[in-house]
């Protein structure tokens, strides 16, 4: 009896220190995943989409303002090099071809949307041109990754290898040495700036989901192929607000986050360089409304991520969708926020 009650304690023992063993070393493979979501900055995921080599975008700067050498995931390459039109040539910008916005629009609908004007030509008088530094426009839809696992969205980025990195490639439009498939982000982006980029596209982008936020009229079809056609493609952007922004609230809005540097009816003041990045003192710049009502999907980029980069440099605005409606409803009004450059003798007034 004895040996018989020893045996079963020592397997009760036995079964307890397995269980806890067990339990000890099981990891949700999701946990770590999880963690590294909820510590992740949308607004620089933001910045990292639209203009991912700029060191407002979280990078360690060198002496000149780019990012350091080493500060690529892969320390033998450097973003200045990839993102600088090459050695010896001007008017081109590898930039596109490694940038987020580059390929997907800032709408996120690639070839469908605003970008659908980017095609591999243009065309002018009927002759066709070559787009200089320009890639094939995406064919998805960036705004499906909000329903998209955190972990498959993290991995599609990183994993997916794909074009590889070489800042001696160059890109004239008619020959694509860089390709169009996927950059290969494992070797620009270290992990918590491909998170931050996760937690913007999940939760961060204000997406135009059934013309709620604007309607955008696109025509022609996108040229896909290194062929040129004289078919002309246009985007043109209506009904800002969709039917639900509201106006009032939307002025209060400006003047409460945006008049101080963009003066009364977006003419501007001394204190804002413009939508068009030129100089300080407002020689000549895009007046706000005109930028919103031509460049929409943009404005709405630029508005949640703040004009990093620019002098002075505009901060980050925090806004809900609702927010972001009743501003562009607002900013739809051509009296009260017109069009045409800014020039000296109009940086601020009245209506």
């Amino acid at each position: 009896m004895k040996t018989r009650s020893f045996n079963i304690v020592m397997i009760g023992i036995i079964a307890y220190m397995l269980q806890s063993c067990t339990h000890d070393i099981y990891v949700d493979p999701q946990a770590g995943d999880k963690a590294s979501y909820d510590n992740a900055d949308a607004v620089n995921g933001a910045k990292l989409f639209s203009n991912f080599e700029h060191v407002d975008a979280g990078w360690p700067a060198d002496a000149l303002g780019w990012p350091l050498a080493s500060a690529a995931s892969d320390p033998t390459i450097t973003i200045a090099n990839i993102a600088n039109p090459p050695t010896g040539q001007t008017g081109q910008k590898n930039r596109s071809f490694y940038s987020c916005s580059g390929c997907h629009a800032f709408d996120g609908l690639g070839q469908d949307g605003g970008y659908i004007t980017k095609t591999l030509y243009t065309v002018t008088a009927g002759v066709a041109n070559a787009t200089p530094g320009q890639p094939l426009i995406a064919a998805s839809h960036l705004r499906d990754c909000r329903s998209w696992d955190i972990t498959q969205l993290f991995n599609t980025i990183k994993n997916v290898g794909g074009r590889a990195i070489d800042p001696t490639l160059t890109v004239n439009g008619v020959t694509t040495p860089l390709g169009n498939s996927h950059p290969d982000y494992s070797k620009i982006l270290t992990d918590d700036k491909i998170w931050d980029i996760v937690k913007w596209l999940r939760e961060g982008a204000i997406y135009n989901e059934n013309n709620d936020l604007y309607t955008l009229t696109a025509s022609g079809p996108y040229n896909t192929t290194l062929t040129p056609f004289a078919t002309p493609t246009t985007a043109v952007y209506s009904n800002l607000g969709g039917t639900d922004g509201d106006a009032v609230a939307g002025d209060a809005f400006y003047v409460a986050k945006c008049m101080v540097c963009h003066g009364n009816g977006g003419r501007g003041t001394s204190l804002a360089s413009g939508p068009s990045g030129n100089t300080v003192n407002n020689t000549y710049k895009v007046q706000v409304g005109d930028f919103v009502r031509t460049r929409t999907a943009e404005a709405i980029n630029t508005i949640f991520t703040g004009k990093f980069g620019a002098m002075p440099w505009m901060a980050a605005t925090p806004i809900t969708k609702d927010d972001m409606k009743n501003l562009l409803k607002a900013l739809s009004n051509t009296t009260k926020y017109p069009s045409g450059a800014i020039t000296p003798n109009k940086q601020v007034g009245g209506n």
